[in-house]
Parts: C-alpha cells; structure tokens; sequence
C-alpha cells in the first residue's frame, strides 16, 4: 500500500513536471521595445459639428428636418425633442440640443435643463 502511494505521487510529480515544461513562456520583446499594455482604451465619442456658416444658411424647414430621437426635454415652459447628441455650431461654444415641438430649435452652450426657465422666456 505505502509502495502504491509512492508510485502514484511519483508518477503525478513527473506529470506535474512535463505539464509545466511543455507551456510555452512568453517570449520577451526585443531589447527597447515596450511591452503592450493591456489596459482598457477609452472610446472617444465626438459631438457631430455644424460650421457656423452653415447654421446661419439653413432655413426654418431646413432646421425643422433636423434629426431627434423620441426622448424628450424641457425648456422653459416648453417641452422638446432632444438629438441623439448636441450639435456644436462651429467654435462659438452653443450646440442644437433638440427641436421643440412648435418646430424651433434649442440652442445652448450648456444642458438645456440647467437653466431656469425664465432664462427661456
């Protein structure tokens, strides 16, 4: 019995030994090379940009076939159809954030819904 144990853990030893030779090590990259790293790259989302010339151009049925989606938001005492993301108009610093339902556009620097709505009147 005690001989079969020892055959046993012999034998799992030479096992465990050929396992562990036979996985490949990772070669090292050549001399001056950075090894990659493997840390999670964060996507870069970009707002779409209408130049400035061309959001003085468009005409108000030009401006009412602007893309929105079905969310909705609230400006002043007005409710509005945000776009799937805020349109910067050139580098003036304001973006189209939607379309109210009356068809005019929303146009601020900031999120339509941190302003008080007498800033909207």
């Amino acid at each position: 019995m005690k001989n079969n144990k020892m055959m046993i853990a012999l034998v799992a030893g030479a096992g465990f030994a050929v396992w562990q030779m036979s996985k490949g090590k990772t070669p090292l990259p050549p001399p001056g090379v950075k090894p990659p790293t493997l840390s999670p790259k964060t996507p870069v989302v970009e707002n779409p940009i209408m130049p400035l010339e061309v959001w003085q151009g468009l005409t108000g049925e030009e401006i009412a076939q602007m893309p929105v989606t079905r969310e909705m938001g609230n400006v002043g005492y007005e409710d509005y159809y945000k776009t799937s993301a805020p349109y910067a108009i050139g580098d003036t610093g304001f973006s189209i954030w939607g379309m109210t339902e009356s068809g005019s556009p929303v146009v601020a620097q900031n999120d339509p819904g941190s302003y008080a709505d007498w800033e909207w009147l």
